[in-house]
């Protein structure tokens, strides 16, 4: 197997949607930079850095925000390979930052993508959208591709066992995510790289070390099975992103619902499917929540197309009470039916396709201001027609009728017959009885559709044909 590693380090000031801020982590009464910022490096503590850099703007670390960061990512790279698993490490230890890591068995996925330079090209345009930066490393081994990911910035490739020892041997001791105690303690007797301690008698440094640190580095050079979870993808799919603060207008709820809809297009597309309807829960001062339902007329994995219409829906009815957490949920899904592109379109498929016209004015305008007429079961044709869904499928009128009803039929005079009659007796069961003979008739130069009505004898205009 081949293991592609991405190392997030920069994932908690990410998860807070502030990338390149200084996110700090406390230990006791410790704090110390757990992200690099400006000049400032990961690990400084934050009374250093403050006197380094006084206007420096620290923020707080928010582990459950890291957690469901790394979940999203973690569907959205499940379409490109499988298995798919995550790992995040903490000691808690002053001046260590956390590791965020996820790893996809890529071996299959090199020759589909085009070898490892232009899939790690992919990777980073789609995690910039997603607003997430990440180093890669490829290698035989899960933690071995991990250490080199985190080592380097640039894209590191090992393809065999030798390679990868080769590689590892050169990194420093300090690499490991070992308790700090344990580092110190190789340093104290003068190790400094990994190959030293491969080149250590395995009995001995068992027996000062313990024998999972043994097996920690059996794993790395794959002597030693690495056990792991898979990823899938849950059944239902919820976001929840903490706001910095009470948010009383729509304009600061519309980055992070951006990069929200990027997710749910991943975890999509990871699960093949489309969207039926998505659910914006916005929660209030005092646990108070609302809720905004949008349906879409088709399937859809188009992010762009989710967050238009979540923007026409806020724009329209906004949060009437501040916002402290926004969650996008989904949990109607079917297969999405994507449209054909013509060959000769000079546009390239970027028009706006139909759908998603009607889905903007929906959102827009409200659920009830569009509609499409629908025939129904009944002769009578002020009662032939009803009111459905946007973008239902409907059916013509029977050609000898017309489209063009009037809302009243109107008297007139008995006019020139010269068609055959349509007979209509409906009606009885509900009140509303109809006797009426309906005609075509040339009438102000066009063609008009008259009935008589049996029971009065009278004449009535009641639609004109195109």
């Amino acid at each position: 197997m081949l293991w592609l590693c991405l190392s997030f380090p920069e994932l908690p000031a990410s998860a807070l949607d502030r990338p390149g801020a200084a996110i700090a982590d406390q230990h006791g009464s410790q704090r110390w930079l757990i992200t690099s910022s400006g000049g400032i490096a990961a690990g400084t503590a934050v009374a250093a850095a403050l006197a380094v850099e006084p206007d420096l703007e620290i923020h707080t670390r928010n582990p459950d925000a890291e957690r469901e960061a790394l979940a999203g990512l973690a569907h959205w790279l499940y379409h490109y390979g499988s298995p798919v698993v995550s790992e995040q490490i903490d000691l808690h230890e002053p001046g260590r930052r956390p590791r965020a890591r996820l790893w996809v068995e890529a071996g299959a996925s090199l020759k589909l993508f085009g070898g490892l330079k232009s899939l790690a090209a992919n990777l980073r345009a789609e995690l910039q959208h997603l607003g997430h930066r990440a180093q890669l490393a490829l290698a035989p081994t899960r933690a071995g591709a991990a250490l080199l990911a985190e080592a380097s910035r640039k894209p590191i490739a090992c393809f065999d066992l030798d390679a990868l020892r080769q590689k590892l041997s050169r990194l420093p001791i300090a690499s490991l995510p070992w308790p700090g105690a344990i580092l110190d303690a190789l340093k104290g007797v003068g190790l400094r790289r990994l190959g030293e301690l491969f080149a250590l008698p395995r009995e001995s440094f068992a027996r000062r070390f313990g024998e999972e640190r043994l097996a920690d580095l059996d794993r790395l050079r794959g002597w030693q099975a690495e056990p792991f979870d898979a990823i899938t993808p849950p059944a239902r799919y919820a976001r929840r992103f903490e706001l910095s603060g009470d948010v009383e207008t729509v304009e600061p709820l519309l980055f992070p619902l951006k990069r929200m809809c990027a997710e749910l297009a991943a975890y999509l597309r990871a699960r093949d499917s489309g969207a039926i309807a998505i659910t914006l829960v916005c929660t209030h001062p005092f646990s108070e929540k609302t809720h905004l339902d949008f349906r879409f007329l088709a399937p859809t994995r188009d992010a762009a197309r989710m967050f238009a219409a979540l923007n026409e829906r806020l724009l329209r009815d906004p949060p009437q009470r501040a916002v402290r957490e926004i969650t996008l949920e989904a949990d109607q899904f079917a297969t999405p039916q994507p449209l054909q592109a013509d060959l000769f379109d000079p546009l390239g498929g970027r028009t706006l396709d139909w759908q998603q016209a009607l889905e903007r004015m929906q959102a827009r305008f409200g659920d009830h201001a569009l509609w499409t007429p629908a025939c129904v079961a009944d002769h009578r044709p002020e009662n032939a027609f009803a009111r459905s869904a946007p973008g239902a499928t409907s059916t013509a009128p029977p050609a000898q009728r017309p489209i063009w009803l009037l809302r009243e039929p109107q008297p007139m005079s008995p006019p020139q017959i010269d068609s055959d009659c349509e007979r209509i007796e409906s009606g009885w069961w509900d009140g509303a009885d109809a006797t009426r003979d309906y005609y075509r008739v040339e009438r102000s130069g066009g063609r008009a559709w008259v009935f008589r009505d049996r029971k009065s004898g009278m004449w009535f205009l009641h639609g004109w044909f195109g």
